[in-house]
């Protein structure tokens, strides 16, 4: 589908740039990667859709203080053993394995580009805010996108990550812009949508391809990218947009 959820009589803020997120919003992990990793130790029967999906949620568990002794992957992999009802060693020592030494993403978004395309095509500028490891550039380059980008941030480049707002900061500053001119769009709860809020960001869309965040409040929620264009142009015509939130938007963080 194109077209975004949760309408509302209230207009979205007309987009002058929106921020991308990169892992798992244009570029996703393959999980047949995941459930080869997984067959090898003793797991078999998951699906790459399901180890995806598992993955998609339980990325926000880094953040969690618990279970102690873990770091940010370990706890990860313990939220994915729990999401898919695996046993909890195995399954953290295989995605452990998958986010580390493999290529895990892999799979660039069908709607990736021609969305890019579409948005830059209604004078909207573009840019990237991803935690990365110093190689966002070259990622992009291997997907054949940095050039669709006026400003990219790599949280390693740039000294700080989602979802600390500043990171944010930086691409709208190097942007020329106000947050609250700009759009933001990512997968996850913390990093995105926390984050976002706390940087002022105007309008959050969140990508929810497994629709796995149908109650998040003050957020536009797509399950494609062409969702994304749909909203915009909505926004730059002045109508209410498919994907306005019903509940009031909450203020920015401090």
């Amino acid at each position: 589908m194109g077209t975004a959820t949760r309408p509302s009589e209230a207009r979205a803020r007309r987009p002058r740039a929106i921020l991308f997120d990169v892992g798992m919003t244009l570029v996703h992990p393959d999980g047949g990667v995941i459930a080869h990793e997984l067959d090898a130790r003793g797991i078999p029967g998951v699906t790459a859709a399901d180890a995806v999906a598992a993955l998609q949620m339980a990325c926000d568990a880094s953040h969690m203080r618990l279970p102690a002794g873990q770091d940010a992957i370990g706890r990860t992999g313990l939220a994915f053993a729990g999401a898919l009802g695996l046993p909890p060693a195995p399954t953290a020592e295989a995605l452990r394995t998958c986010l580390t030494e493999r290529d895990l993403y892999r799979e660039l978004d069908p709607g990736a580009a021609p969305a890019l395309e579409a948005l830059r095509d209604l004078g909207i500028r573009l840019a990237v805010v991803s935690n990365s490891d110093g190689t966002l550039l070259e990622e992009l380059d291997r997907w054949s996108l940095r050039g669709y980008f006026d400003v990219i941030v790599d949280s390693t480049v740039a000294g700080v990550e989602k979802p600390d707002p500043g990171i944010f900061r930086i691409a709208v500053d190097r942007l020329g812009l106000e947050a609250e001119h700009c759009w933001y769009v990512g997968d996850h709860v913390v990093n995105d949508v926390v984050g976002g809020m706390a940087a002022g960001i105007g309008e959050i869309v969140l990508y929810d391809r497994f629709e796995l965040y149908r109650h998040i409040p003050g957020v536009h929620r797509i399950a494609e990218l062409p969702g994304l264009v749909t909203l915009a142009k909505e926004a730059l015509s002045g109508a209410a947009p498919g994907g306005r939130p019903t509940a009031p938007r909450p203020a920015a963080l401090s």
